[in-house]
């Protein structure tokens, strides 16, 4: 079955209360048009497809698409690339965050995108494409140029590296001399990675645009800062942030569609996609008010070029060689559901550092409390010997002397002490005279 359907991107409506969608004790059941993004997932075939085929396996649609954009991006050409918006021509290389709790269903997921759509080329064989674990930044680059091939024979000219778990990146980059953080935003860009060593057999070099790459990373919420706390180099945006829970799902697990066959669209040698107008201006005018120092944020660059690029991958989805105005308003939609996926990662991780934050100062509370009150015992004490080392001494005593014999820091002690001590029979007071 060949879907080539350009379809109309129609009105998301009020998103607000999608953020729900991140919250995990949200899970009442809800009529599928309840769902925000109702329009969205009906706006083409495709779109529903995949909806209805994560619903039937009990995943989330988001991330679902996720790996399916992935996918479709990894099967066309390396030399396939974006317009050259700003500087020189982008790759179609693509990042996804897939966000959930351990066990939530990234595996799942990955499964669900595997099965749902196949897609094949003009004379309908299937285009697949490797996925792999990430190793080293080198390990990277050695994939696309195996050691023991001639360098203008690759091996590999597209894989999707899947990481699991978010450590495991996390693990990767900090360990000593580790590339993978920079060779991983160098990939996104498709630029040329590798290693220029002095020796042949381990001189690495593989040129920009030969070959194509996705990432698919599981991230724990709270684990997020893998990604996160590398916001300034602009990692986060190049990501886009997809849920693995979904609160639309129906209570009544629907008939599993028939996986479908997509016919990818035939490009031309060394293709440049078409962009629309809208996402030219965009693109253009943010890049402007940045070049002038105005009060924009920078990173949102990033953020427009991964828009651009989930744009370019419904458009291979729907069959076209070409992005239009329709993938550039679709792809709006992912990206407001990244931007609170990612939102709420930010939140957990903040809401957990003010816990942490309020459990230490209430420690430092109690803290300072049991030095005080030992403060004050050893006080006492030195009181109640300063007064009785006194009357044993000097014999029956009036009160002021006997106060006036205490050291000043003490003196605030008396009261209390001098009554602890009659009390306790150690003092006797007769009248205004004190004797032990």
């Amino acid at each position: 079955m060949t879907l080539v359907h350009p379809g109309n991107a129609a009105d998301t409506g009020d998103t607000a209360d999608y953020d729900r969608m991140m919250d995990d004790q949200f899970d009442a059941d809800h009529d599928l048009s309840d769902d925000p993004y109702h329009a969205f997932w009906q706006a083409r075939p495709i779109l529903t497809h995949i909806r209805d085929y994560a619903r039937a396996q009990r995943v989330s649609p988001w991330s679902v698409l996720a790996v399916v954009c992935i996918r479709a991006s990894c099967a066309t050409r390396p030399d396939v690339r974006l317009p050259a918006l700003i500087g020189g021509p982008a790759s179609l290389n693509l990042f996804a965050a897939i966000v959930g709790e351990s066990g939530s269903g990234k595996g799942a997921s990955d499964a669900a995108a595997m099965d749902a759509v196949e897609f094949v080329d003009q004379w309908g064989h299937p285009v697949t494409t490797e996925v792999l674990p990430i190793g080293s930044g080198e390990g990277i680059a050695r994939t696309f140029r195996p050691a023991d091939d001639p360098e203008d024979a690759p091996e590999v000219s597209a894989a999707i590296f899947s990481v699991p778990e978010v450590d495991t990146l996390a693990a990767l980059g900090g360990r000593s001399g580790a590339t993978i953080m920079p060779v991983l935003r160098q990939v996104y860009s498709g630029e040329t990675i590798g290693f220029a060593n002095s020796g042949k057999d381990t001189r690495l070099v593989v040129d920009r645009h030969t070959y194509r790459a996705g990432l698919i990373v599981g991230v724990q919420p709270l684990k997020a800062g893998a990604l996160l706390d590398d916001a300034d180099g602009g990692t986060p945006q190049r990501f886009g942030w997809f849920p693995v829970i979904d609160p639309y799902a129906p209570a009544t697990r629907p008939d599993r569609p028939e996986p479908i066959k997509v016919e990818l669209a035939a490009f031309g040698a060394q293709h440049e996609m078409q962009v629309p107008e809208v996402a030219r201006e965009t693109i253009d005018a943010h890049r402007l008010a940045t070049l002038r120092g105005e009060d924009v944020d920078p990173l949102e660059g990033h953020a427009l070029l991964c828009r651009l690029k989930f744009a370019a991958a419904l458009a291979v989805m729907d069959g076209r060689a070409h992005v239009n105005a329709d993938d550039w308003e679709l792809s709006d939609s992912m990206m407001e559901v990244s931007r609170a996926a990612r939102a709420m990662c930010a939140d957990r991780i903040a809401e957990k550092s003010r816990a942490a934050n309020r459990a230490r100062a209430h420690a430092d509370a109690e803290r300072a409390e049991l030095i005080a009150d030992r403060q004050d015992g050893r006080l006492d004490r030195r009181a109640r010997d300063a007064i009785l080392r006194y009357l044993d001494r000097n014999g029956p005593s009036p009160r002021k002397p006997l106060r006036g014999s205490l050291r000043s820091d003490l003196r605030g002690r008396f009261d209390a002490v001098l009554s602890e001590l009659i009390e306790t029979g150690q003092v006797t007071q007769s009248g205004e005279v004190y004797r032990t």
